[in-house]
């Protein structure tokens, strides 16, 4: 969805991006679940007003929507923060590596092969079994070789 908001929006103000992918949840109660998951999402962020570019997900029996996308609003206080980095980074077939799986979780492992975009990394998986990944260079941390 492009935008979802539980309250008018001033077209004449300047919103600015507060948080980038903040999740909601609503369950289904007495109240409305998307918009309490779109609220849940929202109230994260205290200078937050509305969400673009949001994904929704309904559980298959419809009792819980969770609310995925990136939170707008009138900063109480303007933030002006720059960061750079220029470095260097080669990644080579032995090199130790970190990456976060699709839970979140930070994950130690060894590069195994590169390709152009990819390297594949070898590592343990949730249940301790050594398994091997296709992850993208930007993806990686560089922890040692």
């Amino acid at each position: 969805m492009t935008m979802i908001s539980t309250r008018n929006i001033d077209s004449n103000t300047d919103y600015k991006l507060i948080q980038k992918e903040t999740e909601g949840i609503g369950k289904m109660k007495k109240n409305d679940a998307f918009q309490e998951a779109v609220e849940d999402a929202v109230k994260k962020s205290p200078d937050g007003e509305f969400i673009k570019n949001a994904v929704v997900y309904i559980k298959s029996n419809g009792n819980k929507i969770k609310v995925v996308g990136d939170i707008w609003g009138i900063p109480s206080v303007n933030k002006q923060v720059e960061k750079s980095v220029i470095a260097k980074i080669e990644f080579k077939v032995g090199d130790k590596v970190t990456f976060k799986n699709s839970l979140g979780k930070i994950i130690d492992g060894k590069i195994i092969g590169v390709n152009a975009n990819t390297a594949i990394i070898e590592h343990q998986n949730t249940l301790g079994k050594t398994t091997k990944s296709e992850i993208k260079y930007e993806e990686l941390t560089k922890t040692g070789e």
